[in-house]
């Protein structure tokens, strides 16, 4: 595994009382490819951070959101409606897209308004689900952009010079956006804005409907707080792919990929109140992150990425438990125990088809019948695929989203904690970080005692522990030399590997004898299969000893 250098995470800084409001714009579609113009030299322009929550919503929803209690109270003012056309450049190769960037034209009355905008900001894994992201603009002549405001400061290592003249048109949107503007208190200005359209590329298309929220002044916790009330009587999703980058998977034709846990950012300075929310806004973001690949069902790897991101927040939730309430902490570890238990049974079916059945079917060693057998095991993956769909969709989950991110940016866990256990959250994360990896080290090596001779029961205990000690030992290696958590980290992953495939093997011979009874027919292919996944199973237990006494003899890093 990569270890990046640790660095101290930060909070956003302090958003201005006042940003510029987005323009009314209506866009044409261009029909050339941008030439510079040449003229003056560019105007330098100051980069805008862009703080917003997105969320999903059924078209028909939509119009009700506007007239909401939530958002009549609070409004500054009446909506404003327009349609917007934008159009988006990039180079044929897509580098722009590849480095995270959007360069874009959108129409503004009879002006044209041009956009450089970071996919998202630096500190994605601390963002919970709020896309942050920088961005400049400047008004232009046409519809096309104007190459030399490339050139301003802090944009031109964005848009490298030599992929300017290849920019082209990639795709568009076309939307119609009921904008209000709304300030729940004094000090927080929230722009709602509901968007109906569609976004395009070539002859494919694919409609947006959604609800933005976007801070204009205040804390972040007011988006959720905002999205809570809303959500309480529209049902809503929440969403982190933002109009460009779907656009940018229309036009190329790729569905969504599977996203992996970004390196944490935790350093020697990092306080333990920090820490916490580092760690629980990392969780958040790789849950949501794994949402659009869950749902489109292309990649098996987004429905585990879900599970995993579930596992990691139950830990850390369980490891700051002494601090932080019980009650808040048994019921969030109780939602997301809920989410996790209807993702599972999905997931034991795409572990038992991808790695079992498929590639046995398709070796020259298939036992005949197995093709029938992998029919079956498809048909009978549906059901709880379209179970985990439910509940990914279902109002319960986005409520316990939408209220984990509120209760953890609005920091009452910290605010109303007694003064020591405040004392506690202002120390160093590495004062507490050793103990607690210890009391992890300990429960792990007590489950691997005689693992030579444990049964699958014990195996269980044993991959549990090691799992949560992972978990914990990913956090917090930051705080400690890099090569030393590395070494320790290469000797638990070969035997959680190992581990984590008898756990599999045990859930497919279950699904496996299911089948059998349900199908009679497929009996001679389903023992064919189990007495494969015995043979691997005694290989793999017999090396499964020298892995686990690698591991107990490596010292532990901190």
């Amino acid at each position: 595994m990569s270890v990046k250098r640790p660095r101290r995470p930060k909070d956003p800084p302090p958003l201005p009382s006042q940003t510029p409001a987005p323009s009314q714009t209506s866009d044409r579609a261009p029909n050339q490819t941008p030439a510079r113009t040449p003229a003056k030299k560019p105007v330098p322009a100051a980069p805008m951070r862009e703080v917003e929550l997105k969320l999903h919503v059924a078209p028909g929803d939509l119009e009700r959101i506007a007239s909401l209690p939530a958002v009549l109270a609070a409004a500054d003012g009446g909506p404003v409606t327009r349609r917007l056309r934008t159009v988006y450049f990039d180079t044929p190769d897509l580098r722009l897209f590849a480095t995270g960037v959007a360069l874009r034209v959108r129409r503004e009355g009879d002006g044209f308004i041009q956009t450089v905008k970071t996919v998202n900001d630096g500190n994605a894994g601390d963002s919970a689900g709020v896309a942050v992201r920088r961005e400049w603009e400047w008004a232009v002549a046409g519809e096309t952009p104007n190459l030399s405001l490339l050139d301003s400061e802090g944009v031109a290592a964005l848009v490298p010079a030599d992929a300017r003249g290849a920019l082209r048109p990639i795709f568009s949107t076309d939307f119609r956006r009921t904008a209000i503007l709304v300030r729940p208190d004094a000090l927080t200005a929230i722009e709602v804005a509901l968007d109906e359209g569609e976004i395009l590329a070539g002859t494919r298309r694919t409609p947006i409907s959604e609800l933005e929220l976007e801070l204009k002044s205040g804390r972040v916790a007011s988006l959720f707080a905002l999205a809570s009330l809303i959500q309480k009587t529209v049902p809503l999703r929440i969403g982190t792919d933002s109009k460009g980058e779907i656009g940018y998977r229309l036009a190329t034709g790729r569905p969504p990929r599977p996203v992996l846990p970004e390196p944490l950012g935790l350093s020697p300075v990092t306080t333990v109140a920090e820490a916490f929310r580092h760690i629980l806004r990392h969780g958040l973001r790789h849950l949501l992150a794994n949402e659009s690949c869950a749902l489109a069902d292309g990649d098996v790897e987004g429905l585990h990425q879900m599970r995993v991101a579930l596992r990691r927040l139950r830990t850390a939730l369980a490891l700051f438990a002494p601090l932080v309430g019980s009650e808040d902490i048994g019921r969030l570890r109780g939602e997301l125990r809920w989410f996790a238990r209807r993702l599972g049974p999905a997931r034991g079916w795409d572990v038992l088809l991808c790695n079992t059945l498929g590639p046995l079917a398709a070796s020259g060693k298939a036992p005949e019948g197995a093709d029938a057998l992998l029919a079956q095991a498809r048909d009978a993956r549906r059901k709880p695929v379209e179970r985990a769909f439910a509940a990914i969709a279902d109002p319960r989950a986005t409520a316990f989203l939408l209220g984990l991110g509120a209760w953890l940016e609005e920091g009452r866990w910290y605010a109303d904690a007694p003064a020591d256990i405040r004392a506690l959250f202002d120390r160093p994360m590495s004062d507490l970080a050793g103990s607690w990896l210890t009391g992890r080290l300990r429960k792990a090596r007590a489950a691997g005692k005689g693992l030579e001779s444990q049964d699958a029961a014990g195996r269980e205990r044993l991959r549990r522990q090691l799992r949560k000690l992972g978990y914990a030992a990913n956090f917090f290696q930051g705080l400690y030399p890099p090569a030393r958590a590395q070494a320790f980290n290469e000797r638990l992953k070969p035997l959680l590997d190992a581990l984590d495939a008898e756990h599999d093997a045990v859930v497919a011979r279950k699904l496996l004898r299911g089948l059998g009874q349900d199908a009679p027919d497929h009996r001679a292919a389903i023992d064919a299969v189990l007495r494969g996944l015995e043979r691997r199973g005694e290989r793999r237990r017999k090396a499964m000893k020298g892995l686990w006494k690698a591991f107990r003899d490596t010292d532990a890093f901190w």
